[in-house]
């Protein structure tokens, strides 16, 4: 994609802070966080955030429909069920209907008996991911642990790794973009909007957050001039969330839920001719705008 011309680094944050303000507190119902708000309880908001996040592919009401039939499955307390009892994986025809697209009812089930066991061991999410975290650098070598342990646990069969688990829990150092992992991490992390900030304890910080990044969050940061890497990747991640940190040192990921609304949303398009782009917040520095503007 060719570059009109260098974007000021004041004018690109002015755009970014009031697109983020456009958005604030807005249209929690686009998004699989509603999930975990629905619970009082950290605990409960912490294993509802793992699922959600995990399931957060394809559309909307998809994802929606999916999340609701697993938080259905363990109850109105699903961290107290899980530690007390866990789940029974099914087997045969039953285990192998389709729960989310690729992912299968047993593939979830496995996934959440190795919850239960880390509810049991550790005592939350927030302290497996904590003992593999040195608090140096982003959060992919502590990521990577983390999702090591969880698939050590699983129950063993003789599916082994189905492309489900390994789709559920991933290997972020591998080199994708692991949208789903930085998604739930910024959930948890953060503290401002509707993320939940549940974790205190541990050393990871908003600052070391990765930006999640899907097709359309890669499409717009290629607009925006802050990756030019064709693939949303690890690299292309890194290098947006680098461009990111120079104008928010202390939270890179802060843009996330506005940049995202307006792919989820519709409110940005591959089409130039759409009338989205002159509402938007970001005409001023979004170079498919000023390309279409020549």
């Amino acid at each position: 994609m060719e570059t009109p011309r260098e974007i000021p680094r004041q004018l690109l944050f002015s755009r970014l802070e009031a697109l983020k303000g456009d958005w604030e507190g807005s249209r929690l119902d686009s998004d699989p966080l509603l999930f975990p708000h629905r619970y009082r309880d950290g605990a409960d908001r912490e294993i509802a955030a793992f699922i959600a996040a995990s399931l957060a592919f394809g559309r909307v009401a998809s994802i929606k429909r999916s999340v609701e039939s697993v938080l259905a499955w363990l109850g109105a307390n699903p961290a107290r069920t899980l530690a007390s009892r866990g789940v029974s994986v099914p087997e045969g025809p039953a285990g192998r209907l389709s729960l989310h697209r690729w992912v299968s009812r047993a593939d979830m089930a496995r996934v959440l008996s190795a919850l239960s066991q880390t509810l049991r061991t550790e005592g939350s999410l927030e302290m497996l991911f904590d003992r593999g975290d040195d608090g140096q650098g982003d959060t992919v070598r502590a990521l990577d642990h983390f999702f090591l342990v969880l698939r050590e646990r699983l129950p063993q069969t003789n599916e082994g790794l189905t492309r489900g688990i390994k789709f559920l829990l991933p290997e972020p150092s591998r080199g994708g973009a692991a949208k789903r992992a930085h998604l739930f991490l910024r959930w948890v992390v953060r503290r401002d909007g509707f993320d939940l900030g549940l974790w205190r304890r541990a050393r990871v910080t908003p600052a070391r957050l990765l930006l999640p990044m899907d097709t359309h969050v890669h499409r717009i940061c290629r607009y925006l001039g802050l990756t030019a890497r064709r693939s949303a990747d690890l690299a292309a991640v890194r290098e947006v969330t680098a461009a990111l940190r120079e104008l928010r040192p202390g939270d890179p990921a802060a843009y996330d839920w506005s940049i995202s609304r307006l792919g989820i949303l519709a409110e940005c398009v591959k089409e130039l001719t759409r009338s989205h782009c002159e509402r938007c917040r970001l005409e001023e520095v979004c170079q498919q705008s000023l390309l279409k503007a020549r």
